[in-house]
């Protein structure tokens, strides 16, 4: 305490020296963040970032939030100002705006409910996407990049940021779902848009304590040619009624009627197929052949059917080699056995016993696996015996 209390003639003139004082000190994180908020609030980012660059993980949550919530604080005042001068763009990117971009992506000791309270309904969208990421509400997020932002590579890197993060440990069949819920959103852009912030809204309502997981839509039933029928065969005709589990799982009977009225409404083709030749390794090529409109080319497809069914087609040869191997292997493990189970072990009235060296006569005998030593079965077992009780005396002297 002395240290804070005599640390504010020196903070103002040498700040970054005094920080770095308190982080090389004894002195408790926590304490110090109160002071510096209640006497040097300016001072307080600068030292939760030095820290955080020092020690990622020796940072607390609760410090994590207290830091998201001054960037915050910044990029709202920045916001208002700008909005009031009629100025504002989405594209517009402050240095305390890449800070909490960065903050949002990089940290995960903040309260995502509650920044997402604060964030103005009308702006911020990148900001807001992040939130409902950290919330698992991937469909929302992914309708912010596409619908407000209008930016298909941010959904793109966000579907692969869900998918990379999930194959840790490995669970490529329930996050691969992640591109085919935005795959849905690019092809029934007026389901994802209707009541949009409604769904926000009810979302982060102080009633709504738990958050479920909205519904990504269920796989729509297509009339499939030649190629599906090819796509399923190969990738397992098991998976195309799977429920997409790594995204949202709630849609009601309701939604579906809607998707029936809304089905003429302009898909965003180009985006599918970008979408579909660029990541055709991590989607279920039956699920997505069945999400597709009937009147899609096949033409437009070749450039993710083609890759799709090569890896499908090489995998198919390369398991048929590993099974004729194992085959084989199999043959030769059998016909080993064969040939030991031919060994023939001559008895004479000479044949005596390597342990007791007395004739093995008529007494019940056992070989061991060299084939050539016989031994009486009553001494094998005696010499087993003597074995198992030296080693317990040996283990019983260290």
């Amino acid at each position: 305490m002395l240290v804070l209390e005599f640390s504010m003639l020196v903070l103002e003139s040498c700040p970054t020296q005094t920080i770095e004082l308190f982080l090389s000190g004894n002195i408790p994180a926590d304490l110090v963040n109160s002071y510096l908020k209640q006497y040097a609030p300016s001072m307080q980012g600068r030292y939760l970032e030095l820290m955080l660059a020092m020690d990622e993980n020796g940072i607390s949550g609760n410090l994590q939030n207290e830091m998201v919530q001054i960037y915050l604080l910044e990029v709202l005042d920045w916001h208002a100002e700008l909005n009031a001068q009629e100025k504002w763009d989405e594209k517009d990117y402050s240095p305390s705006r890449k800070k909490l971009l960065s903050a949002l992506e990089s940290i995960s000791g903040y309260n995502p409910e509650s920044l997402l309270k604060r964030l103005p309904a009308d702006a911020l969208y990148e900001e807001r996407a992040h939130l409902l990421g950290k919330m698992n509400q991937h469909e929302l997020a992914l309708s912010l990049y596409v619908h407000k932002l209008r930016v298909p590579d941010l959904a793109l890197s966000y579907c692969d940021h869900v998918y990379e993060s999930a194959a840790h440990p490995p669970s490529v069949k329930s996050s691969g779902n992640i591109y085919l819920t935005l795959l849905q959103i690019y092809l029934n852009p007026q389901k994802t848009t209707k009541n949009f912030e409604k769904r926000i809204t009810n979302l982060v309502s102080p009633q709504n304590t738990n958050f479920p997981k909205l519904s990504s839509g269920t796989l729509v039933k297509a009339k499939g040619g030649r190629a599906t029928k090819k796509i399923a065969a190969i990738e397992g005709a098991e998976d195309i009624r799977v429920s997409l589990s790594g995204t949202d799982s709630s849609r009601s009977d309701g939604d579906a009627d809607e998707s029936g009225e809304e089905g003429g409404s302009t898909i965003m083709l180009d985006e599918v197929l970008d979408l579909l030749s660029k990541r055709w390794d991590r989607i279920n090529g039956a699920q997505a052949l069945k999400l597709l409109p009937k009147e899609t080319k096949l033409q437009n497809l070749l450039p993710f059917l083609g890759p799709l069914l090569k890896k499908s087609s090489e995998a198919n040869r390369n398991l048929s080699v590993i099974k004729s191997l194992r085959q084989s292997e199999n043959l030769q493990v059998k016909d080993e056995m064969y040939n030991r189970r031919k060994t023939v072990v001559k008895i004479t009235s000479d044949t005596t016993c390597a342990l007791c060296n007395k004739k093995i006569g008529t007494s019940v005998f056992a070989v061991y696996p060299n084939g050539i030593t016989i031994v009486h079965f009553v001494c094998f077992k005696d010499s087993q015996r003597m074995k198992a009780v030296s080693k317990g005396s040996a283990l019983r002297k260290v």
